[in-house]
């Protein structure tokens, strides 16, 4: 398993541009390059981070070394973006996320 974290910080009032293409591409890279999924978050800070998980670092190379048929989708991120942080590349040592969480009201 290889682990992608992305960062951006984004124009005000393009939140929902970027999502649509975020969006678009995170399911092209599943179809086409083997992605097992992507969640995209709000940091405290202002800025947005997605974390990506990837069979390998291949897998990942590959989504990003291929002429992009899904251009529009990537115009829509890259135009709500202010700034983009360099990817933080990760492998797990560790792993105890639940696919599952349990019911709030029982650990209350």
């Amino acid at each position: 398993m290889f682990i992608v974290i992305n960062r951006w910080q984004l124009k005000e009032g393009k939140e929902q541009q970027f999502e649509q293409g975020w969006s678009e591409i995170i399911q092209r890279n599943v179809t086409h390059y083997g992605a097992q999924g992507s969640r995209l978050h709000k940091c405290s800070d202002g800025t947005w981070c997605s974390y990506s998980i990837w069979p390998t670092e291949d897998h990942w190379q590959a989504a990003h070394s291929i002429d992009d048929s899904d251009q529009e989708a990537r115009l829509k991120m890259v135009d709500a973006i202010i700034r983009v942080y360099p990817p933080q590349t990760m492998v797990p040592m560790l792993d105890l996320i639940q696919d599952k969480q349990p019911e709030m009201d029982s650990l209350i």
